[in-house]
């Protein structure tokens, strides 16, 4: 016997299985706040090193450029690797459906967006 919560077919009702993608998205998004707030720091900070409009510039790149050069190379494999875990391999193994996982992937800069719109960094 079907309960009734399930369709005709058996499915159940469309949003049931939607907050599993959606929450696995945005704690995927905590995790990328890190090479996020890396790459803008690279195209907001760094480029204020002036070097008076001359051809060859003498002043070094401070320490940080290549921290954050590798944070945000080696966090965004991260979080790459963690969508494609995340967001294909586990849904396919599963029997589930892959694109509603793969759509809930634009989520994923949603907590890095709220941070940058709250101000914290």
């Amino acid at each position: 016997m079907r309960s009734s919560a399930e369709g005709a077919n058996g499915q159940g009702w469309p949003g049931r299985h939607v907050w599993a993608p959606v929450l696995a998205n945005l704690l995927i998004g905590v995790v990328a706040i890190v090479p996020c707030v890396c790459v803008r720091w690279l195209v907001a900070e760094y480029p204020s090193v002036d070097c008076g409009g001359g051809i060859g510039c003498d002043k070094e790149a401070s320490e940080s450029a290549s921290v954050m050069t590798y944070g945000a190379a080696l966090g965004g494999m991260f979080v790459a690797g963690l969508i494609l875990m995340v967001d294909v391999l586990v849904p396919r193994q599963e029997g589930w459906s892959v694109r509603r996982w793969l759509a809930m992937s634009v989520l994923v800069p949603v907590p890095f967006a709220v941070g940058q719109a709250a101000g914290w960094w």
